[in-house]
């Protein structure tokens, strides 16, 4: 009994209390800001191939690339395109903290594409959160380990600096502030019949591990 009560709280201790259900809102796309801008006509057309303006375009990492006309952004890339005019004066020029963002998919009235106002700083931080979801990605292809915790839980610094010192790639997934990262755990240890009653819950090569477990961790590791 005494030796079963000794191993129960180890394993406490190595593993972080049930994770709460409540997780942040998923942060706003470059097409959600644009949406909630103001439609408006701007003082100059845009209009046919826009080739007399100014046309920045983004990429699926968020990164800002020019056109000379509409023909030569992606079709994928056409529905949040900044628009300016070069030549306005002064006085005609837009407020700094506001940009314009045409659709350039399809045009509406009299052959003008839709624009609209959208707050500078709320798009560029869209933007942002693109890419940063970019470069997360890009880490977990090649990585063969992910730690599903969150940032209070001590057991996943744990686990995060036994990675480390072991100069093992690994991913770190939030489950209260990444929207997907709580069910895919959910979905990938269901799937193995590992318990999620705590965190972390971590995937080695493909094994689902639930909390910090090195010996564990280090046979996974070893393995082909």
């Amino acid at each position: 009994m005494r030796k079963f009560i000794a191993w129960s709280l180890a394993g406490l201790a190595l593993a972080c209390g049930n994770p709460s259900p409540q997780t942040s809102q998923q942060q706003p796309q470059p097409a959600d800001v644009v949406a909630q801008g103001e439609a408006v006509q701007p003082p100059f057309e845009v209009k046919g191939e826009a080739d007399d303006l100014l046309l920045v375009w983004y990429d699926e990492r968020g990164q800002a690339n020019t056109a000379t006309s509409r023909s030569d952004i992606p079709e994928a890339r056409r529905a949040t395109v900044r628009v300016d005019a070069l030549n306005l004066p002064p006085d005609k020029r837009l407020d700094p903290a506001f940009v314009y963002v045409a659709d350039l998919r399809a045009p509406a009235a009299e052959g003008r594409y839709a624009v609209r106002k959208v707050a500078r700083a709320a798009f560029e931080t869209s933007l942002e959160q693109v890419g940063s979801a970019g470069d997360k990605s890009a880490v977990a292809a090649s990585s063969n380990v992910i730690i599903y915790g969150a940032s209070w839980c001590g057991a996943c610094k744990q686990a995060a600096q036994y990675f480390e010192r072991k100069g093992v790639p690994f991913v770190e997934k939030d489950i209260e502030k990444e929207p997907d990262a709580r069910e895919e755990m959910m979905t990938k240890a269901q799937a193995q019949g590992v318990r999620t009653g705590g965190i972390p819950v971590i995937d080695v090569k493909g094994t689902m591990v639930g909390g910090f477990n090195a010996r564990r961790i280090e046979q996974l590791l070893a393995s082909k």
